[in-house]
């Protein structure tokens, strides 16, 4: 028997009342002289046994009005013998509480909380002599403890016990659970599993545990489980499975584009979904999607960025019952206003033959987050490299050696450099000024046909190899690859090849149907170089009258500039550790979660840093000894989405898994344990006290015979 409310029973008490009331009422008779004795003696014999009972059943019923009504106050339960004690005898028995992500669905209260009162009850109900083992399984691995007798410890360590966002393995949990009755001498094994049962953390393909026994031989334990989501077994779910971030240069100049991936876990479909995107804290648009039952959706918000920098971005969804998956950050560095130097080799009065012209209408365009200045090869020497952060280099001649030498040092402190060929440029002479930075040596220039013949169309060399997951093609797929393999190409220049055995870094970014590198790239120190072997203008190609020019230059601008990283946005899932990757001259000296907390960072032995685990959701903000921040270091951490998937395993086949005969489950009908209310019944005698003295009180309306006496 249990107590909900105990201290009411110090209430039992008040029954001595009518006790000590009927013995401090007890009075004497005095004896009074009286004529007609003889009339009252015979009258005293026939009403003394009646008033006698009476005063009995008054006593009885006004001490069981006092007795009940505090027990029932305390509200006891009576629990069958035996729910959790197996008629053998004692059992060891390890109690298994889900802890994972799915656990913190709530209606009123979360099934993690309900577990937890649960497993609580299932130890009160543990015999003085069964040793108890508490397995919190919460997808930090099991943590298993010695079985112990002292049950109040055991309550305890599940009232501190909390959920936590990581996905959990039920099975693992169960398997660590059998170890540890594995150590107990006693014969008799119980396992309690308190959990929603859903289906993402029960691997049902393999064997359920079993305890090995002293001679290597399985034993089936006891299996009692623990419904946690008796309350609400169907649990439709909907969840922000992704959140991606790309530049929108259609939009205009730092416009990104934020694509929302809805699934909706559920057998009916979901209406007008509210879709918001935060920035720093600020929502700034909001959208509407439909999703099928049991089907994903897709919807795209942009936002224009009115300033460069690290901007901290949030996708979100309307709240449901599990609220952990409706939301998913991403960071995002927004590229500040580009200044780029163009150094026009060739300049003409005539706008057409410029050779700087296509390039800078291409740039100044009004979705382009580009300053450009033009200036001619002489005054370009002249001018600070380091207020740029992009020099275009078109046709120019080879340059001097203290220019040659500034180029090499800007662009290796993180500088861009396009270079582009044509008639003013010697191989030889470049190869000496320029050989640290170019990407691959220049050889010689092809001519594959003269721009003036009839048959220069159709003679012409064209693009037949497009790198497409670089950045600066990256949107030329599909049809808008045509816009690329329209182009034709007259003259262009040949690159040595890559010395056998030799490291090579450059990447082909396009290459023509001959086989010679049209755009080669490579990384010099901290910055990028981009090469174009043929020309900007129209003396060596059509491309510059091609509509897809203008993209191409200004996604070059953007790469060089930094503003296009191949750097992918560095993810994690709650739970795990990340190894930052290396970046020269900016090492991580600390890391802060969303909440502030440190991040633990764990140095390497090949010089990177491990951070981590992470154990909450959004921005992890890196920063160097400075405290500046390190956007290329931070992390995005999120969920893991198979626990978004709340469907739960059938009782049936949980029953057929760990065995039809070891198996206890709640009632299937009410989902709570089979337990005999006693409070309700005492209330109910309380009640039939109460009316019954009000009945032995009540003046008897039975008539009386009037009797005459006589003289």
């Amino acid at each position: 028997m249990t107590f909900a409310h105990p201290l009411f029973l110090w209430g039992a008490l008040a029954a001595l009342i009518p006790l000590l009331v009927h013995l401090f009422d007890r009075r004497r008779a005095k004896p009074v002289r009286f004529g007609a004795i003889d009339f009252v003696l015979r009258s005293q014999k026939r009403t003394a046994s009646r008033l006698r009972l009476r005063r009995l059943l008054l006593y009885a019923l006004r001490t069981l009005l006092l007795l009940a009504l505090p027990i029932a106050l305390a509200r006891p339960e009576f629990r069958a013998q035996g729910a959790l004690t197996a008629s053998e005898g004692p059992q060891a028995t390890a109690v298994v509480v889900d802890l994972s992500r799915s656990m913190r669905f709530r209606d009123g209260e979360t099934d993690a909380d309900t577990a937890k009162k649960d497993a609580r009850q299932a130890i009160s109900g543990l015999l003085p002599e069964e040793p108890v083992s508490v397995v919190p399984c919460d997808g930090r691995g099991a943590r298993t403890g010695a079985l112990t007798f002292d049950h109040r410890a055991a309550m305890k360590q599940v009232e501190e016990l909390q959920p936590s966002l990581q996905r959990a393995d039920l099975t693992s949990c169960l398997e660590a659970a059998a170890k540890v009755l594995a150590d107990s001498p006693l014969p008799g094994k119980r396992l309690v599993v308190a959990s929603d049962f859903a289906a993402h953390g029960l691997r049902l393909d393999g064997a359920a545990p079993a305890v090995t026994g002293p001679k290597g031989e399985a034993i089936r334990p006891q299996v009692v489980l623990l419904d946690a989501a008796r309350s609400h077994p169907v649990r439709p779910n909907r969840a922000l499975l992704d959140f991606k971030a790309e530049p929108a240069t259609q939009v205009g100049p730092r416009a990104w584009a934020f694509t929302f991936t809805v699934k909706n876990f559920s057998a009916a479909p979901v209406e007008n979904l509210e879709l918001r995107l935060e920035v720093d804290g600020q929502v700034v648009a909001k959208g509407f999607v439909e999703v099928p039952a049991q089907g994903t959706a897709q919807k795209v918000l942009s936002h224009r960025f009115e300033q460069g920098g690290l901007s901290v971005v949030k996708g979100s969804i309307a709240p449901d019952a599990l609220p952990e998956d409706d939301a998913r950050t991403v960071l995002v560095q927004v590229p500040k206003l580009l200044k780029v130097l163009l150094v026009n080799g060739a300049p003409s009065p005539q706008k057409y033959r410029d050779e700087a012209f296509f390039v800078e209408a291409a740039l100044v365009g009004g979705s382009s987050p580009v300053e450009a200045v033009t200036r001619d090869a002489d005054a370009a020497w002249k001018e600070d490299l380091s207020g740029y952060d992009v020099v275009f280099l078109m046709n120019v001649e080879a340059p001097p050696q203290p220019a040659a030498q500034a180029l090499t040092t800007f662009v290796t402190k993180g500088g861009g450099l396009f270079i582009s060929l044509g008639d003013r440029v010697e191989p030889d002479a470049y190869n000496a000024a320029l050989g640290p930075l170019l990407p691959r040596p220049l050889r010689i220039f092809k001519t594959a046909v003269e721009q003036k013949d009839t048959e220069a169309q159709v003679r012409a060399a064209r693009l037949s190899q497009l790198l497409t997951e670089h950045p600066v093609l990256a949107p030329f797929t599909g049809a808008a690859r045509e816009g690329l393999l329209a182009a034709r190409f007259f003259r262009y220049a040949l690159l040595e090849a890559r010395p056998a055995g030799a490291a090579d870094d450059t990447q082909v970014l396009a290459a023509l149907d001959d086989g010679a590198p049209l755009l080669a790239a490579a990384r010099r120190g901290l910055g990028r170089v981009l090469l174009d072997t043929s020309t900007v203008d129209r003396d060596g190609t059509d491309f510059p009258v091609r509509t897809a020019f203008l993209p191409i230059i200004q996604r070059t601008a953007l790469w060089l500039g930094g503003a296009l990283g191949e750097r992918v946005q560095l993810t994690a899932q709650v739970g795990e550790s990340l190894v930052l990757p290396l970046v020269p001259g900016q090492p991580a000296a600390s890391m802060s979660s969303p909440s502030g907390a440190p991040v633990p960072l764990s140095p390497r032995a090949d010089g990177a840093v491990s951070a981590g685990p992470f154990t909450e959701t959004g921005p992890f903000l890196a920063k160097d000894a400075s405290g500046a921040t390190l956007p290329g270091l931070s992390v995005a951490v999120v969920v893991e989405p198979s626990e978004s998937d709340l469907t739960r395993v059938e009782g049936e086949v949980l029953n057929r898994w760990f065995g039809e005969e070891s198996v206890q489950r709640v009632d299937e009908a009410t989902g709570e344990k089979r337990q005999t209310p006693l409070w309700s019944y005492l209330l109910l005698v309380a009640a039939l006290a109460f009316i019954a003295e009000g009945l032995l009180l009540a003046p008897s309306r039975a008539p009386r015979r009037a009797s005459a006496v006589r003289p």
